[in-house]
């Protein structure tokens, strides 16, 4: 995700030696941009803090609301991982897996049939070639980064993984 530059002030304050959205004329996409994304996301929210929940108005916590719908962003998918974390490195531990649990995604290190997405740098490894095999999706790690900032699952076919040359 790139950073948003909407005025010439912000431009700078980056380093970035280039027009501002509001030099070019410019904006991100009305119905899909990030705000779009925000405010649907906020009447969402507010639509279930206020009329969803059976709970006594004083009892209930938006903090649960949020977790509530963050999981749903990723709910259904399994997860395995290749060659995204450092070698003897704890998976579990990592920002990515963290993030896609968070989103409602189970993760795992071993791949069996009730994978449904490999996430891989590389599309030469062995798990890579068996996501093809086995039909399953190949995403570059972007793709959980993507659902995560737009709040929403984005298109596997928008986030492919190439083969790095050794």
């Amino acid at each position: 995700m790139e950073r948003y530059h909407f005025f010439r002030s912000s431009c700078h304050q980056f380093g970035f030696h280039c027009k501002s959205l509001s030099e070019l004329k410019s904006d991100e996409s009305e119905p899909e941009g990030a705000l779009a994304t925000v405010l649907e996301v906020l009447k969402r929210i507010h639509n279930m803090f206020f009329y969803e929940s059976k709970d006594n108005l004083i009892d209930r916590d938006v903090r649960q609301v949020l977790k509530t719908v963050r999981k749903e962003i990723l709910k259904g998918c399994k997860i395995v991982f290749s060659r995204v974390f450092p070698s003897k490195f704890q998976a579990e531990n990592h920002q990515l897996w963290k993030m896609a649990e968070q989103l409602g995604a189970s993760c795992s290190t071993e791949l069996d049939l009730s994978v449904t997405h490999v996430v891989s740098t590389d599309a030469g490894t062995e798990k890579s070639r068996w996501a093809v095999k086995e039909k399953k999706f190949l995403v570059h790690p972007q793709w959980i980064e993507a659902s995560n900032y737009m709040w929403l699952k984005q298109a596997e076919d928008k986030f492919p993984v190439r083969q790095t040359k050794t």
